[in-house]
């Protein structure tokens, strides 16, 4: 185990000290992940536990993204208020997962506080445009109750947000489904995999994101693409797959309107270009009509006569 603890180490220090450059070359955040595996390690080495079942993140990444395509399932769950939600509830619309457990010291709540960040994003992207399912795995202590207990934690209000729970045998088969690795650990918890998955409208696993902390746009960007469904190899527009008529022209105007903002972190509606443009307009029609008007009131001269 310790010929690969300095590897590890190193990736600790150069996400912490290089995110920018991390998430440029790994948009999936494979390196944070890494290094959130790192920190858990150390950290039960720390409390003096070891455990007979090692966590290999190798073979986690491994099934992780063997994944990718699959079908999920129309599983039922019950939210925070008792009442039953459905994977088929958000068909026709992306859907962000994300698998917790309620009593994880670090992990877990950084991801799901990390999400929050689609809240700055609702009005720029559409609240009722895209799904989010909190699912808490650890089937035992996760309860409606318990799971709303952690909302109000994290406070979450996103609209379409939803903390969920469901019997063993339906996290285990969503787990398969997602390619989710977790197990329970010898000092208490679990061991999983940090992933946060993006589901397209058709119910399909799209991509996951891994780590507890990510970019912004990590997340955003491929939500928004999965949105407009603009895929990866025509990251800009496709007249082919776009929304026939004036429905298709408007979600077209909002897609070219939508833009990442650095300093805010969040995505905006942005819709000075077509001011602009018919702005330019106006000013052209203007400049035109002044043309035309002082050529027709300008004095008419007679050069027939000249020698």
């Amino acid at each position: 185990m310790h010929h690969y603890l300095l590897p590890l180490s190193l990736a600790v220090f150069l996400s912490a000290a290089f995110p920018s450059l991390a998430q440029d070359r790994d948009i999936s955040g494979v390196t944070l992940y890494k290094a959130a595996v790192s920190a858990a390690k150390q950290q039960g080495q720390q409390g003096g536990s070891t455990t007979t079942r090692s966590f290999d993140e190798a073979e986690a990444l491994k099934i992780s993204r063997g994944a990718i395509g699959n079908q999920l399932g129309d599983y039922t769950f019950k939210d925070r208020s008792g009442r039953t939600v459905r994977i088929s509830d958000y068909r026709g619309k992306p859907l962000v997962i994300s698998m917790i457990y309620t009593h994880c010291p670090t992990i877990c709540l950084t991801t799901t506080r990390n999400l929050n960040i689609l809240k700055l994003s609702q009005e720029g992207l559409g609240a009722d445009s895209f799904g989010v399912l909190t699912v808490g795995f650890d089937t035992e202590n996760d309860t409606p109750e318990v799971m709303g207990d952690f909302a109000k934690r994290m406070d979450v209000n996103l609209p379409n947000w939803e903390f969920v729970s469901a019997d063993r045998d339906t996290i285990k088969k969503l787990s398969k489904d997602l390619g989710f690795v977790f197990f329970p650990a010898d000092e208490g918890g679990f061991n999983h995999i940090a992933q946060t998955t993006l589901v397209d409208r058709q119910g399909k696993v799209n991509l996951h994101i891994y780590g507890d902390e990510f970019d912004n746009k990590t997340l955003l960007e491929p939500l928004k693409n999965l949105i407009y469904n603009i895929k990866a190899s025509d990251p800009i527009y496709n007249h082919e797959t776009a929304e026939p008529g004036l429905a298709g022209i408007a979600k077209s105007v909002r897609l070219l309107c939508t833009v990442y903002e650095r300093k805010t972190g969040r995505y905006v509606r942005d819709y000075s270009f077509f001011y602009g443009i018919g702005l330019g307009f106006v000013v052209s029609f203007f400049i035109i009509w002044w043309i035309v008007y002082e050529h027709r009131r300008s004095p008419k001269r007679d050069h027939t006569g000249d020698v």
